[in-house]
């Protein structure tokens, strides 16, 4: 196999950066959303608090296609970042290990999600099932929760892309790009 040139490894780099930088934003106002929740259903006490956006995004088709969308992106970022086949030997211990938990962990959060559409449909379209471990209709082995599990979930996954982000040094690289992009317009 061909070994890619240093532009070639960069660009990739570039887009993993994107690609990381761009999870890290979208799940950073998804995790927002599950903090409202909490507040919304725990604190002022509205029992069905659905979140900044409502009960518009509440539907378990929006939270499936959403949660393989992060996944399919972090699985995209891994690959571009080489920890298929390096592991840590070019970024790091830290950096390979949160990426691959973050991968495990959004990997059963999709399954979670997986059986939550099975029982959505086969329960005649009822929002808020138990997938596997939440107290809710059709759930396998009724836990928890199902707002705290899914906060908890989305907590997890984002305590682990966030400093896995900073441990491939990806925000710098992404800077130094649009430090260099922002330059080149103004001169």
């Amino acid at each position: 196999m061909a070994l890619l040139s240093d532009a070639a490894v960069r660009q990739r780099e570039r887009f993993a950066g994107g690609l990381l930088c761009t999870v890290l934003a979208v799940q950073g106002f998804h995790e927002f959303e599950h903090i409202v929740q909490v507040v919304q259903r725990f604190a002022l006490g509205i029992p069905n608090g659905s979140g900044v956006l409502g009960s518009v995004a509440d539907i378990e088709p929006v939270h499936l296609i959403y949660n393989v969308a992060v996944l399919a992106l972090l699985v995209e970022a891994y690959l571009l970042l080489g920890f298929h086949q390096e592991g840590s030997r070019r970024r790091g211990a830290a950096a390979f290990w949160l990426m691959t938990a973050a991968l495990f962990w959004q990997s059963w959060h999709s399954v979670e999600h997986v059986a939550k559409i099975v029982e959505y449909l086969a329960l005649g379209f009822q929002n808020g099932t138990g997938g596997v471990l939440g107290a809710g209709p059709g759930g396998l082995v009724p836990l928890f929760n199902i707002p705290w599990l899914h906060f908890w979930y989305n907590t997890v996954l984002y305590a682990l892309i966030l400093p896995a982000a900073f441990a491939c040094r990806l925000p710098l690289l992404v800077s130094r790009e649009v430090r260099s992009a922002l330059s080149t317009r103004t001169a």
